[in-house]
This record gives C-alpha cells, sequence and structure tokens, in this order.
C-alpha cells in the first residue's frame, strides 16, 4: 500500500489534497473510518479518515511511524541528458535506490539539449511517486538542468568525494568507502576528450563498474545502486 504525501498539522491531524483523493476513493476504495499510511517530507504515519470533501481528505493522526534512510551514505548523482523516456525510468529507479541529489547535465554529445519546465515537473512529480512506494525517510533532491562546464565551476567543487564512471579506469566504484560521493554519468556516446580533461582537472577520480560497456541509464542504476549499500 503507497503511503501518501499530506499537509500534517500538530502530528494530529492531516490533509491529503489533489491527485492522490481520486486514486484513494477510486482504486484504492477508501472511505470514512478505513486507515491510510501518510507522510511528510520526513516522517511517517497511520492514520484514519475522518471526511472526505471535493478533492479533499482529512484524517487524524493515529500513531507515528518510522521510516527508513536506503543508505547512511550521501550520494550524488550528475547524469548526461538521455531520451527523456531512459530519463523517466533512471529517475524512478536511482529514487528507490537511494540517491540524494540529481543534477540532469548537457553534454556535447547529449541526444537531448533542451528541457521544458513541464518536463523537469514531471520528474518531480516521478520522484514523489517513487517514494510513496518504497516508503524511503528522505526526498531526492532534483536540480535544474545545466551544461557541463557550468556543473564543473559553480557544483562539482561541493562533492567532496567526486567520481567519474570509466571504462578504462583501474579503480572498481566498489573500493570507494567515502560517506559523501558524486558520481558523473556520460551520454551514450560518452564525454569527449576535452570534456574528460575538464572532468579531470576538476578533481574527479575514474572509476569503473565491470569491463562491459553499460547503456548510460544503466550506469547510472548500477551506480547508484553499489554506492548506496
Amino acid at each position: 500500500m503507497p503511503r501518501f504525501f499530506a499537509e500534517i498539522d500538530n502530528d494530529d491531524r492531516a490533509v491529503i489534497k489533489g491527485r492522490d483523493v481520486s486514486h484513494i476513493l477510486g482504486s484504492l476504495r477508501k472511505g470514512v473510518g478505513d486507515e491510510l499510511a501518510v507522510r511528510d517530507r520526513h516522517k511517517g504515519y497511520m492514520a484514519r479518515i475522518v471526511s472526505i470533501a471535493p478533492g479533499v481528505i482529512s484524517l487524524e493522526i493515529l500513531y507515528p511511524q518510522e521510516l527508513a534512510k536506503r543508505s547512511a551514505r550521501v550520494v550524488h548523482l550528475g547524469i548526461s541528458l538521455i531520451d527523456l523516456k531512459d530519463m523517466d525510468v533512471l529517475i524512478r529507479n536511482v529514487t528507490e535506490l537511494g540517491v540524494s541529489e540529481i543534477h540532469p547535465l548537457v553534454a556535447k554529445r547529449s541526444n537531448v539539449r533542451d528541457v521544458g519546465e513541464k518536463r523537469v515537473e514531471r520528474w518531480r512529480q516521478i520522484i514523489f511517486e517513487a517514494i510513496k512506494q518504497c516508503e524511503r525517510m528522505t526526498v531526492p533532491v532534483l536540480h535544474d538542468p545545466l551544461p557541463l562546464e557550468n556543473f564543473l565551476e559553480k557544483t562539482a567543487p561541493s562533492w567532496p568525494c567526486r567520481l567519474v564512471a570509466s571504462l578504462s579506469s583501474g579503480i572498481s566504484i566498489r573500493e570507494i568507502k567515502d560517506g559523501e560521493v558524486g558520481i558523473l554519468i556520460g551520454p551514450e556516446g560518452g564525454f569527449t576528450q576535452d570534456e574528460m580533461g575538464g572532468i579531470l582537472a576538476s578533481g574527479f577520480t575514474p572509476v569503473h563498474m565491470g569491463k562491459t560497456i553499460l547503456r548510460s541509464c544503466t550506469a547510472a542504476m548500477t551506480a547508484v545502486g553499489i554506492l548506496a549499500l
């Protein structure tokens, strides 16, 4: 059963509005008196529906419930933009796997170069849907897309441990033990030689995830899955 995001009032009342209302009343067939798992951005609760109005469900909080951290490690992901359908899948899966922040990037070989506000909002909705299903405690931050060079200048310096996926590296990603780590994944055609030079000059360490070629989507999910264990 999904755990729905709700507006929590003083830990004793909750309100659910918007698109979840029709799902709860329709597909789940919930009504007044039924119990429902709810949450805010950090805490979980079991609640009971006390009233239903158009577009609004009001609940009383019965008791708190602990939400689980997927990982004790903070994992940042920089992912070069790929096919938008693959990005949808990637964002859902890395959310379930425990990513902390997602940075979509525009590299020279990115086959998607412009993402509208509606698509970014769709990705944020995918994150919340994934959170409802997996019940992890924290909600990943999705940043607006940036050109790779801007990311290297403005964002990368804040990552304590900086990694970039590279098939030719002699270091396995499994060897990384830092408590906070960021991984940079290139587009399907890989980073250009100039881009990789800039990445290495920005303090990134190349790591591999095996000796076979992975698609960008697969590489990103593999990296987050390993780092968030």
